[in-house]
């Protein structure tokens, strides 16, 4: 018989290139960088891990392989939904009507993955379903995303947010810093049921489920799973799990 798989999500803390320099624990999770470490600057070559927390100053970028960026987007999902999933690049110009990227890899599933949105100070890919597609192109593009259905997205990696109330906000607003949020998945509501999140928290702070895009007719709830700077592992019964060690 064939043994049945199970996945557990253990927490699997930051790597050394997060970790303090004076000889610590490499696998303590630490806070995110300061604002005086974050001059923009970014690693234009596939020297930088497409999974490994980047190091402080350093920005996402595009600047990267077909091969590379795909491994970074598939990083962004449970393995069951990555395996055949569609990895799409993001588009030149966000504003255009219907943007949609190059087909960096076509899958079966009905799911997209997508790489880094460069200009940000952590890895962020994304995978979406259709609906979660459209609302991100559309919020993106600055129009409304018009959702009559339930949408589902991973973001395993975590994300650096620069506005609460838009996602699609490059820079933090004046006085201001980026927030951080660890492994989640999203979820968007039809909009005739978007009031059903009236009362959920929108306190970022606090490791909770939380709203966000509030300026959008269709704002998301966003379901953390862990801390920020800290990130999760699937693993079968008998293995060695983060948890055990």
């Amino acid at each position: 018989m064939k043994r049945s798989r199970v996945l557990f999500l253990g927490l699997l803390c930051v790597s050394a290139a997060w970790a303090a320099s004076d000889g610590s624990n490499a696998l303590s999770p630490t806070g995110p960088p300061s604002p005086a470490a974050l001059a923009p600057s970014s690693l234009a070559t596939d020297e930088m891990s497409p999974v490994e927390p980047l190091p402080p100053g350093v920005f996402t970028s595009s600047q990267h392989s077909d091969e590379w960026k795909i491994r970074n987007a598939l990083s962004a999902a449970p393995a069951v939904i990555a395996e055949k999933a569609t990895v799409r690049d993001w588009p030149s110009d966000l504003k255009a009507d219907n943007p949609m990227g190059r087909v960096l890899r076509q899958g079966t599933n009905g799911w997209t993955c997508m790489p880094d949105l460069p200009g940000k100070p952590q890895h962020d890919p994304a995978c979406a379903d259709e609906t979660m597609m459209k609302w991100m192109m559309a919020t993106f593009a600055g129009r409304k995303p018009n959702i009559d259905r339930v949408g589902l997205a991973y973001m395993l990696l975590g994300e650096a947010g620069a506005d609460q109330n838009d996602v699609s906000a490059k820079k933090p607003p004046p006085g201001k810093d980026w927030y951080y949020v660890g492994p989640h998945v999203m979820i968007v509501l039809p909009d005739a049921s978007k009031d059903a999140l009236r009362d959920v928290n929108h306190d970022i702070s606090n490791n909770m489920a939380y709203v966000t895009a509030l300026k959008s007719s269709s704002p998301l709830w966003v379901i953390p799973v862990a801390k920020a700077q800290e990130r999760i592992k699937a693993y079968k019964p008998g293995e060695p799990s983060a948890q055990s060690k």
